[in-house]
Parts: C-alpha cells; structure tokens; sequence
C-alpha cells in the first residue's frame, strides 16, 4: 500500500527506486479555547528501497504556512533526502523501469 501511495502521487518518487510513504495532516488544538486552530503540523514518513529498506526517514513540519497539505511542504524536502541518500550510499536501484 505504501509503495502504491508513493507510485500513484508520484511526488515522493525517485527514479529507479521503490519509495514507501504516508503522509500525514493534523490540525493543532487550542489549548485556551478548546478545539483547534487553523495551524496544521504536516508529517511524512518514508523508506527505500521498499523491498530492502536501507534508511527511514521522518519529517515534521509545524505551522506550514499556505499550504495545508503534507504533499505541497513537506514530500518535496523527504525526495530530495532520499535520493542525496540513496546516491551518498551507493545503494543498488532496485526498479529496472524507472517511473519518472
């Protein structure tokens, strides 16, 4: 499933890997007034390749200011990690097809 989440959004994608992901969207509560706020703490949680992961990487980002969603602030920095990564550790594609 997460391979599949990864492959279908296509914004966690590395070339020539298998990339495993979920986000993750959470509103912050008030803790004055009850409820929440307007503010999002967006999450991305990921590793690769997915069949023999060599790295899992977890990044938070509180307060993303005009973009609530994780995909818009927070997937592009995990792919540009995970391929410096990947390439620094010389790890192996492990997809012959490279999707993008």
């Amino acid at each position: 499933m997460l391979v599949s989440a990864v492959d279908n959004g296509k914004l966690a994608t590395v070339s020539g890997y298998t990339v495993a992901g979920k986000t993750g969207t959470a509103f912050i509560p008030d803790l004055v007034n009850g409820g929440y706020t307007e503010d999002v703490i967006n999450t991305y949680i990921g590793f690769a390749p997915a069949s023999d992961p060599k790295f899992v990487i977890l990044l938070r980002m509180d307060k993303a200011e005009g973009a609530p969603l994780a995909g818009q602030t927070i997937i592009p920095a995990f792919r540009k990690l995970a391929e410096f990564i990947l390439r620094y550790y010389e790890v192996a594609p492990d997809r012959p097809n490279p999707m993008n």
